[in-house]
């Protein structure tokens, strides 16, 4: 039972697999992401529709953001985040739809859409009732986001900016 809590938080921190079903997500949970280091971890609240960065060691809070995120990826620094909702867009989906937000100490750096990073539909994946437009992968040690594109591109994020990098 001693393990029960400390597992559940670990494979909560694991990003998601690319979701070739459509089967349904679970109703919202609190969900607790740490930093690669481990030092920092995202808190995010569904009740509260808010998420907090806070230190590990001493539960002090770092910063604050509206919003409630299944996937939260969290710098080292404990300076900048980064949310996504998952891997799966609907069929009818806008060109404007948002896949991931980067936030730095509680303001949003940028928003990418799949116009940003699918500039061609047929790189889509189509599922049953939606398309797999890839997935975030970490934040490696380098500190870039890695994202994986459906089609299997990697991209790599500054997260200061939220804008590609080689």
């Amino acid at each position: 039972m001693r393990l029960a809590l400390p597992l559940a938080l670990v494979a909560l921190s694991l990003p998601p697999l690319a979701a070739r079903a459509d089967s349904p997500l679970p109703p919202p949970a609190p969900t607790i992401s740490a930093s690669r280091a481990g030092g920092v971890r995202a808190v995010s609240d569904p009740a509260a529709k808010t998420t907090r960065i806070e230190q590990v060691a001493t539960g002090k809070v770092l910063w604050r953001f509206p919003g409630w995120f299944r996937w939260i990826f969290v710098a080292n620094d404990g300076r900048a985040a980064v949310t996504y909702q998952g891997n799966l867009i609907p069929k009818d989906y806008d060109a404007g739809t948002v896949l991931f937000t980067f936030w730095r100490e509680g303001l949003k750096v940028r928003e990418v859409t799949v116009k940003d990073l699918v500039p061609d539909p047929a790189i889509l994946q189509r599922t049953a009732s939606h398309y797999h437009w890839g997935t975030v992968d970490e934040i490696d040690v380098k500190g870039r986001l890695v994202v994986r594109r459906a089609d299997g591109q990697v991209f790599r994020f500054d997260l200061e900016r939220g804008r590609p990098v080689q």
